[in-house]
């Protein structure tokens, strides 16, 4: 391109350039395409028009790419919260200005004027349509400049193999580069490609615009038209039948959104038709659209019809006028309606904009007017599905709302509610148009979000998937989407794989290679975060095929020793859980690898990172995934006996979880000084893990062993005098597990074997209570053993020790209440207990015992 042809495109139109010295910005225009390109004029602009919606202190008018960039995005996420602006969002364009291209300020400022002032202006010249169209379609303009043979340009001005290296230098795909050899590399490829354009000359001679350049190309052109065309010999001399064709005017219809919806239902059809049956919900024939009375007003339906051809929809609504209904209707019956009169007609967006305000609804209100406007018939979804482009729009007044609050406020919730709903919904109507929304107006504007917040990772790829089939094909495809949207950054991209991962519901051989490659690649990284993500991983394949752990074992004993982390140990604890909970499963019939070996290595990495010195969040993380595993590894038992009794009171009482008792520990807390409620504890761990995950605790005593716990507490106690608050809580809840899972002789037959010890629970201002509990329970499933509890020579001596306690005393109280509700069970009952009285009174001082509870108790 010429020097002349350069300027051109960098002037500004009359027009333009009065609106420009109309803003009155704090900089003059010297140089159109180096003033604009660190944003600092377009962002003084916009604040001339969106006054409240920017603040000039946050940018910076500066020359550096980093400052460019920061200004520019910025800017973008204004655009992208209205709807005029959207023509703005292009990144190509952005890159162009920022990167001082030819043309690029012109054709930018064209469009800024047309969005802000709606006015239509003629460029000055032609190359800012053409880097409009060229940044569209992803095209550099800089390689276009090569092909100069349909310009009348002298060859002297044409542009030379250095000139186009120089101007292809300054793209934002070269400039920001830092690899040599990658830089080598496509300067080879451009002036490769500029050669080839040379080539291309030198085979059009029969141009008008051709130069007398190439003379011997010339010359032969003309002695070609001079000597005539050549003819074929033909050894025949039959006559020749000369035809006539006649070339008849081709009609172009243009294609409006109508006649491409036509088109659709018409594909789809013969489709269907093809396949025999109906591609959606599995019905036979094609699949129709039809709007029928619901409710008072109208809702749309797929039915299923016969014929060739669906037919027409009867009634269509526009998304936005659903939107707009919606939040009405909603704000009228809330009483809330009058708050949004002076706004625009536009209910739901003035709505949004409300929502950014803060002030005129609360969040509670928020979250509510929010969940209402996706209806339950589906009509909302069918319009998206009807009409596609709305959706872009309803997405960029909602995403605002995802970036600009916690993962955990009710707006950030509510919102993704209703794009999970609106997806699930989509999904059932059409498949194909779902997908569509998901990968052009979803993804591409959570992948900023997805590397910036590791915590809204989850909760954003939950809206992803919602808004595709629930099938390992259409999963594959979502993941190799999320893999081009991030192309330099893998660690996301393996994080967001271990989200994902829990999200399945079916694994095949292909899903699981995919995610199990990731896995280990994730596995040699340097980022412990990123290994703890992986580790994670292994938890569901282990399930799904447990030789894919099986070789990795080695290994990861050697992360044990080698690394610090607290969450990379966690996830050696969960991963060595579930193999060894896989593997106590009965092997399939053709399978005879012994597993011993690995067997030992994952209660090596147990025993090396499970223990009472470990730290807090380990063994809270250990006791819950260890628990399944006591039944069939009951050498774990006295590691994880030793391993809870480690724990704070507190904390021992959450994982325990037993509501039933909560009264008694309160008066062990008197007794002991504890001031730490129960409630402040939450049932996960304090902390998140990687990608905002947390650590849900399960209640202990509904997996683990309680038989083999019970003796093992038994065991190594039995030789006391006493029994701690801490050890009749945890017997307590072993017999209470029993009992609910109709183990009721089993529970019989433990409290036969260390009644000796447990009775001397009574003693313990917290534990009496749950012992006389724990003996209620015996009686209530065998009353025929109330002789063998109440005639106990330690319960008897138990009972002596009480009797000179205080009436006010919680331990007499509480033994006293145990006998008299035992006596009304039956009538062996009520015998076991008289006699247990009389004895307890024959042994006492008669002063003493009558001063007692017990006195009372032998009245009754």
């Amino acid at each position: 391109m010429s020097a002349q042809h350069e300027g051109d495109s960098n002037k500004l139109n009359r027009e333009l350039l009065r609106w420009i010295q109309s803003l009155d910005l704090a900089y003059s225009i010297k140089n159109v395409k180096r003033d604009f390109s660190n944003g600092f004029l377009v962002a003084e602009i916009m604040s001339r028009y969106y006054d409240k919606d920017i603040s000039m202190h946050s940018y910076d008018n500066g020359i550096g790419i980093k400052v460019k960039k920061d200004n520019w995005d910025q800017l973008a996420k204004l655009f992208g919260r209205f709807s005029d602006l959207e023509p703005l969002t292009s990144k190509a364009d952005i890159d162009a200005l920022i990167h001082c291209r030819n043309g690029a300020a012109v054709g930018f400022l064209t469009k800024l004027y047309q969005c802000l002032t709606k006015r239509t202006i003629h460029p000055t010249s032609s190359l800012p349509q053409q880097f409009a169209a060229a940044s569209s379609a992803g095209v550099a303009t800089p390689v276009a400049k090569a092909t100069d043979a349909v310009e009348n340009i002298p060859p002297y001005a044409k542009t030379t193999g250095s000139t186009l290296i120089r101007e292809k230098m300054r793209d934002s795909d070269i400039a920001e580069m830092n690899d040599e050899t990658e830089i080598n590399r496509k300067v080879r490829t451009i002036h490769n490609r500029h050669e080839e354009t040379l080539q291309l000359e030198r085979l059009m001679p029969e141009m008008p615009e051709m130069p007398d350049r190439y003379p011997s190309i010339r010359s032969a052109s003309k002695a070609t038209v001079l000597r005539g065309a050549t003819r074929p010999v033909r050894n025949d001399d039959s006559p020749t039948l000369m035809t006539q064709h006649v070339v008849k005017e081709v009609q172009i219809k243009s294609m409006n959104e109508k006649s491409l919806e036509k088109l659709r239902v018409t594909r789809e059809a013969k489709e269907k038709e093809a396949l025999g049956g109906s591609v959606y919900g599995g019905h036979s024939g094609t699949a129709g659209a039809s709007f029928d009375s619901h409710g008072g007003r109208g809702r749309f339906s797929m039915n299923g019809g016969g014929g060739g051809s669906a037919p027409d929809l009867i009634q269509k609504r526009k998304p936005m006028d659903l939107l707009n209904e919606a939040v009405a209707r909603k704000l009228s019956s809330m009483g809330l309606l009058s708050k949004l009169e002076q706004r625009s007609k536009d209910k739901f967006e003035a709505f949004v904009d409300a929502l950014f305000d803060g002030q005129q609804f609360s969040d509670q209100e928020s979250a509510d007017i929010l969940t209402d406007v996706v209806d339950e018939e589906g009509l909302l979804a069918l319009a998206f599905v009807e009409y596609p482009k709305e959706f872009w729009k309803f997405m960029g007044l909602l995403y605002p709302l995802l970036t600009e609050n916690e993962d955990e406020h009710l707006v950030f919730l509510s919102t993704l509610e209703v794009l999970r709903q609106i997806g699930h919904q989509c999904v059932q109507r059409d498949s194909a148009i779902a997908a569509l929304l998901m990968s052009e107006s979803i993804l591409p504007k959570i992948i900023s979000d997805l590397r910036e917040h590791a915590t809204k990772r989850a909760p954003l790829l939950q809206v992803v998937y919602s808004f595709v089939p629930d099938s390992v094909l259409a999963h594959i495809q979502t993941i190799k989407r999320l893999r081009e949207g991030l192309p330099d950054d893998i660690p996301v991209f393996i994080h967001t794989l271990s989200i994902l991962l829990y999200m399945e519901n079916d694994l095949d051989d292909t899903l699981v290679d995919l995610y199990y490659y990731y896995c280990c690649i994730g596995l040699e990284a340097p980022c412990e975060k990123l290994r703890a993500a992986c580790l994670s991983m292994l938890v569901p394949l282990v399930s799904y095929d447990l030789s894919l752990v099986v070789d990795l074992l080695p290994r990861l004993t050697q992360f044990s020793s080698r690394y610090a982390w607290w969450e990379v140990k966690g996830q050696l604890l969960i991963v060595s859980s579930a193999f060894l909970h896989s593997a106590s499963k009965p092997p399939a019939q053709d399978s005879d690898r012994d597993l011993t070996d690995q067997i030992e290595l994952a209660l090596t990495i147990i025993e090396r990172e499970f223990h009472p010195s470990a730290n807090m969040n380990m063994r809270r993380i250990g006791l819950t995934y260890l628990a399944k595993n006591l039944y069939n590894y009951q050498e774990l038992v006295p590691l994880y006996v030793d391993v809870l009794f480690s724990l704070p009171p507190v904390i021992l009482h959450v994982m325990l979880r037993q509501p039933a008792a909560s009264q008694s520990y309160g008066a062990h807390e008197e007794e002991t000084g504890s001031h730490e409620s129960f409630d402040e504890i939450k049932n996960e761990l304090p902390i998140r893990g990687t990608s905002g995950a947390r650590y849900k605790l399960m209640p202990l005593p509904e997996h683990w062993d309680s038989i083999a716990m019970a003796k093992q507490i038994f065991y190594e106690r039995k030789s006391q005098d006493h029994a701690d608050f801490e050890v009749i809580y945890v017997l307590h809840s072993c017999f209470e597990q029993l009992h609910s899972t109709d183990r009721s002789e089993d529970a019989k037959m433990l409290y036969d074997q260390m009644k000796g010890f447990l009775v001397l629970g009574v003693l313990d201002a917290g534990g009496c209570a749950l012992v006389a509990q724990i003996i209620k329970r015996i009686l209530r499933s065998a009353p025929g053993y109330a002789d063998d509890i109440f005639q106990h020579d330690v319960f008897i001596e138990s009972l002596q020790k009480l009797v000179t306690k205080n009436v006010d005393d919680i331990r007499q109280q509480s033994v006293t209440k145990l006998l008299r509700e035992s006596s009304l069970i039956d009538l062996q009952c009520a015998t076991s207990v008289q006699r247990c009285v009389q004895t307890l009174r024959s042994l006492c001082n008669s002063h003493t015992f009558n001063a007692s509870l017990f006195a009372l108790t032998l009245d009754t």
